[in-house]
């Protein structure tokens, strides 16, 4: 990079922040860095598990991001079938910007986080995109965790256990009003815990607003991005997260889906997972309770939302009152604990 550089500000990303830098000579890079901390004189409450989390320790830690992106990089490479950004380098010196971050490669092509480019699909583009994503979340779970030097990259035991736990615990932190029926998902998913003893690397946020789509090869993904909740466990929990976004040609939109898939050609959530089946081989009979957990996990996530608006507190555009989605995704947790998605 030859500096000037120019930073400009990116959309998505979880909680990790994205920019665009160019520099000098017009070449392009991405930047990635943990969320900027909440203010000092902010005097309204904050649940623990919403505060900004210490360096280097879970959400933010943009090292553990890099670390899973250069490990994919080195594997398979720019065309890889797991394909990742090209990573260039990891800064852990908070003098250089205030934060560690890192820098990659700029991938070419359109990532879909808003209905209207979804619909501007052709119903043979929508199926080939609904596709290749499945596909490609197939071949992450396919990947041999310890040749791909992950192995050590995360704990592996009692994985669905933990996280049932896991949202437990934000539900608990981030609780400002009765629920109905939230107790009695839980206690589904408390009870019926599968075995869940295959481990694979987890992207822990498979969706498509996270995939950048070839342009020139209708499609193919060209790259996934946001590796930030990465983790080694069950990959079903990953298709069960995709699934819950999922909606399928003719499907009510679902208000937690930005880039909506109802349109002509999309598959629907059955042939999505069938497709997923016939790529990777596994048994899919429990799916409905990794579709219920990850419900309950988009509802704690949301409650959280509405936490943050009931104490004033910023939240996404568009987000403001995501709390009144919280009861609609309970009721389809509890469908899915009953097989019926």
């Amino acid at each position: 990079m030859r500096p000037p550089l120019r930073a400009t500000p990116l959309p998505g990303g979880r909680s990790n922040l994205t920019y665009e830098l160019c520099d000098a000579d017009g070449r392009v890079f991405v930047l990635r860095r943990p969320a900027l901390p909440v203010g000092a004189g902010n005097q309204v409450p904050i649940p623990a598990t919403l505060a900004p989390p210490a360096p280097g320790v879970g959400r933010g830690d943009v090292r553990r991001e890099y670390q899973v992106i250069r490990a994919l990089f080195q594997a398979h490479g720019r065309g890889g079938r797991v394909p990742v950004a090209e990573p260039y380098l990891l800064c852990q010196d908070v003098s250089v910007i205030g934060a560690p971050f890192f820098v990659t490669a700029k991938v070419p092509g359109i990532v879909f986080c808003r209905a209207k480019q979804a619909a501007t699909l052709s119903p043979a583009q929508s199926r080939s995109l609904a596709h290749g994503l499945i596909d490609t979340l197939a071949a992450l779970h396919l990947l041999d965790v310890r040749a791909t030097g992950l192995a050590d990259f995360a704990r592996t035991d009692q994985f669905l256990i933990r996280q049932v736990d896991r949202w437990d615990r934000l539900h608990a932190a981030s609780a400002s009003r009765e629920v109905p029926k939230l107790s009695r998902l839980a206690a589904g998913l408390r009870a019926g815990v599968p075995a869940g003893d295959r481990v694979a690397i987890l992207h822990g946020d498979y969706r498509l607003e996270n995939v950048v789509v070839s342009t020139t090869t209708p499609g193919r993904i060209a790259a996934v991005l946001d590796w930030e909740a990465a983790t080694l466990g069950d990959p079903l929990a990953d298709l069960g997260l995709l699934l819950t976004f999922w909606e399928g040609a003719g499907a009510p939109a679902k208000p937690i889906a930005s880039a909506h898939t109802c349109n002509r050609g999309f598959p629907s959530v059955r042939q999505m997972a069938e497709r997923y089946n016939v790529k990777t081989g596994l048994d899919l009979s429990r799916i409905g309770w990794y579709v219920a957990l990850n419900h309950y996990r988009v509802a704690g996530l949301l409650e959280a939302l509405h936490y943050r608006t009931l104490h004033g507190l910023p939240v996404a555009p568009g987000l403001e009152h995501a709390g009144s989605w919280v009861a609609d995704l309970v009721d389809s947790g509890l469908a899915a604990l009953r097989d019926e998605f």
